[in-house]
């Protein structure tokens, strides 16, 4: 029996436009709502379309030692005293692969895996280095597609060979059938309160597609505005969104929940 004392937080956070700058991936405007999270010990838990590394890189920075998934659910990795135990959610990188090159040619589709660092760099904004832990994937393949009237016809493809497509905030991701950022964030969530014994209120908080299915399965959800002022086209009742974009957005309307 899940027993309820004080309101019990769990906080799913993505990255890019979020959490992170959309042009600077600063965290600089969160780190009120951060370094409360970290004095309270309330689960920071980042939920993004990044890899393993590039998260490890930004964990780092954070200083938090929480559990992370990666790769738009496709991985969930919780701390232990060997480093971290890997649940995977999906297919492998080498079963996402043979899909995107099977239908690359046809489709005109670029992805990760045939870009090189700097290319990856010029689209995304990140250095060098950055850009060679965005190319370590353990799970799906970010692209880019000339014809994007085509997706469409490329999603239903995938459906049928057990695969997905779906749309983040600079690329598509080719990824496993039935995962997504949702299936992960509720895994994670009945490890916590196995754990613990206690029930744990979630608040997600996502600008991107990407983010929707998250954002349907927590307590509070937060749509954060987007770089350009604009919010995607998600409803859902209970919706908070923003009033500021990217991450003074998200530290702002964080605190007016948890410091009431």
């Amino acid at each position: 029996m899940l027993h309820k004392e004080k309101e019990n937080y769990l906080i799913f956070t993505d990255l890019d436009g979020t959490l992170l700058d959309h042009d600077t991936y600063s965290f600089a405007y969160a780190n009120e709502m951060i370094s409360y999270l970290k004095s309270n010990n309330i689960p920071l838990i980042i939920i993004t379309s990044k890899t393993k590394q590039e998260t490890l890189k930004l964990i780092n920075k954070l200083q938090i030692n929480f559990p992370f998934i990666v790769e738009n659910g496709a991985g969930i990795f919780i701390p232990n005293k060997e480093g971290y135990e890997q649940i995977t959610m999906g297919k492998t990188y080498k079963e996402v692969l043979d899909f995107f090159n099977t239908y690359k040619k046809e489709f005109k589709i670029k992805g990760f895996f045939d870009m090189s660092e700097e290319e990856i760099s010029s689209l995304t904004g990140l250095d060098i280095e950055d850009a060679k832990l965005a190319k370590k994937r353990d799970f799906c393949e970010p692209f880019i597609i000339e014809d994007e009237s085509k997706i469409n016809t490329l999603k239903h493809l995938s459906l049928k060979k057990g695969f997905d497509i779906v749309k983040g905030g600079r690329f598509y991701h080719l990824i496993s059938k039935n995962q997504d950022k949702a299936n992960a964030l509720i895994k994670l969530q009945k490890i916590y309160e196995k754990q613990s014994n206690k029930e744990y209120k979630t608040i997600a908080l996502g600008d991107g597609a990407n983010d929707t299915t998250m954002l349907d399965n927590v307590d509070i959800p937060i749509l954060i505005r987007k770089f350009d002022g604009t919010f995607i086209d998600y409803a859902r009742k209970d919706l908070i969104k923003t009033k500021e974009i990217g991450p003074l957005g998200w530290n702002e309307t964080l605190k007016g929940i948890l410091c009431k």
